[in-house]
């Protein structure tokens, strides 16, 4: 996984996943656009793990689904 991509079209791709990037690109705000994908998994701790290998890289973490489930309620 060394190819330069998308990061939003990536999102798409593995929904409900955590996805790690090493940022190569990012728009005018400072938000990341484009990266390598290092690692994409179901599990949180799996990338961490690839995370803690990559130090001192321009990293992302995200996660490509919906953040609260749709029966849980947020109270602020």
């Amino acid at each position: 996984m060394s190819d330069v991509v998308d990061i939003a079209e990536e999102q798409k791709k593995y929904r409900d996943e955590w996805l790690l990037f090493e940022v190569t690109e990012v728009a005018g705000d400072d938000l990341p656009v484009r990266g390598r994908l290092l690692c994409h998994s179901a599990s949180r701790d799996e990338v961490h793990d690839v995370a803690m290998r990559n130090l001192g890289k321009d990293l992302m973490t995200a996660f490509a689904g919906d953040p609260v489930p749709p029966d849980v309620y947020v109270v602020l």
